[in-house]
C-alpha cells in the first residue's frame, strides 16, 4: 500500500495562496519512500507583492538554491495539480497525510477554485498525523516532562505540540528548527506518522486531535478552621459555587 504525505506553504491564512508543495509517496511496507516532489508555484513567485505578504518571504534565497540545483521545480499551479494526479493513480493511493491536515487541505481547496483546475486530492481521505501525534506521544507523561525541562509552552501557558516540537522530543534535539519549507517539513512529519505507527497506531485511521495539552501547574491551599489548619496541600484545580470550595489534587 501507498500513501501521500505532504505539506503547503502560503501567503497567509484567510486567502492562502500556495507558493510551495512539497510531499512524498511512501511505501507503508517498510515506510520507505518511493516519490518525493518539490514544487514552487509560478503564479505566486512572480507575483512580488503577493509573495512579499508571506510570513516566510525572508526564504526566497534558499529558494532560488533549491531551484538552481533542481531540487524543487517551479511551475503554474495546474501542472503541479497534474503531476500529483499522476503520481497518485500510478501508485494508486487512496490515502494522504499531513500535520494539521484541515489547513493544507483548504489550501489545495482554496488554489484550485482559484486557478480554476481540478483538486488531486478531491476523492483522497486526509488523515491528519497532529492526532496520530495527540494518540501516541503527546499524551505520554514522557513528552510533558519533556516539555517542562525546557519550557515548551504556548503562549497560553499550556504544553506546545507542534510537529517541531514532537519531532524535538523524537530525535532529543533541542535545537532542531523547523524549515517552513514544504519537502523539508514532509521529512518530518513523516519520521513522526512512522514513529507513531510503531508504537501501534493503525495506517488510515483518523484519531482526534488534541490541540490544545493542558499544563496543570499545583498550587497551595490551606483550610482553618476557628484559626487552625486543619488541611494544607496542593491544588491543580478549583472549583467555587455558592461559596463552596472544591478543590482537585494530583491525588484525587
Amino acid at each position: 500500500m501507498y500513501v501521500m504525505i505532504f505539506d503547503t506553504e502560503t501567503t497567509g491564512l484567510d486567502k492562502p495562496f500556495c507558493y510551495d508543495v512539497g510531499y512524498f509517496i511512501v511505501d507503508t511496507n517498510g515506510c520507505f519512500t518511493v516519490e518525493q516532489r518539490h514544487f514552487v508555484i509560478e503564479q505566486v513567485w512572480h507575483n512580488l507583492p503577493l509573495f512579499e505578504s508571506a510570513y516566510y518571504k525572508d526564504k526566497r534565497p534558499q529558494y532560488v538554491q533549491l531551484m538552481r540545483k533542481r531540487n524543487a521545480i517551479m511551475d503554474k499551479w495546474g501542472y503541479v495539480m497534474q503531476q500529483i494526479k499522476r503520481d497518485l493513480r500510478k501508485y494508486n493511493v487512496t490515502d494522504a497525510y499531513a500535520y494539521n491536515s484541515d489547513f493544507d487541505d483548504k489550501v489545495f481547496t482554496f488554489n484550485c477554485d482559484w486557478f480554476k483546475c481540478n483538486n488531486p486530492l478531491e476523492d483522497i481521505a486526509i488523515h491528519d498525523i497532529w492526532g496520530y501525534a495527540s494518540q501516541y506521544i503527546t499524551n505520554t507523561p514522557d513528552y510533558r516532562a519533556f516539555c517542562e525541562k525546557y519550557n515548551f509552552f504556548t503562549d497560553t501557558g499550556n504544553y506546545k505540540a507542534s510537529a517541531e516540537i514532537v519531532y524535538r522530543y523524537l530525535m532529543n534535539d533541542i535545537e532542531f528548527e523547523e524549515k517552513h519549507m514544504g519537502l523539508y517539513d514532509v521529512l518530518i512529519e513523516s519520521i513522526i506518522l512512522d514513529n507513531c505507527i510503531h508504537l501501534g497506531a493503525e495506517w488510515n485511521h483518523d484519531y482526534k486531535v488534541n490541540r490544545i495539552l493542558p499544563r496543570q501547574i499545583e498550587k497551595p491551599f490551606q483550610i482553618f478552621v476557628d484559626g487552625e489548619c486543619i488541611v494544607s496541600d496542593n491544588y491543580i484545580k478549583k472549583y467555587v459555587r455558592n461559596d463552596v470550595y472544591k478543590f482537585t489534587t494530583a491525588q484525587s
